[in-house]
């Protein structure tokens, strides 16, 4: 008779589950929520510059050209702040799982 392996939990594999984690404070939080958003934003915006460009709109596609742009530099600064922010905290130890 085989003995089923011990279920362990998963390690948190997407900001999405990060975020959702217990035990992280509020600005943690935040700063992923923002993080997700901004690249879900950056995405579309890469989809609007080219329906525009198809649409023959190309000063539109531009202004989707910029603020996609804008959008990575903000990723960028919220990638350091999630840096930073995360120094000290114990991931394992938010996940339930250890080395």
């Amino acid at each position: 008779m085989k003995v089923p392996p011990a279920e362990s939990k998963p390690t948190a594999s997407s900001l999405r589950e990060l975020r959702e984690e217990r035990g992280l404070d509020q600005t943690l939080q935040n700063l992923l929520k923002a993080l997700t958003l901004n690249l879900e934003l950056r995405a579309r915006y890469r989809v609007f510059e080219f329906e525009a460009t198809q649409d023959g709109h190309p000063e539109v596609a531009d202004l989707f050209h910029r603020l996609r742009v804008t959008e990575a530099e903000q990723i960028a600064e919220l990638m350091h702040g999630l840096h930073e922010r995360m120094v000290g905290v114990d991931l394992p130890g938010l996940t339930g799982t250890s080395d």
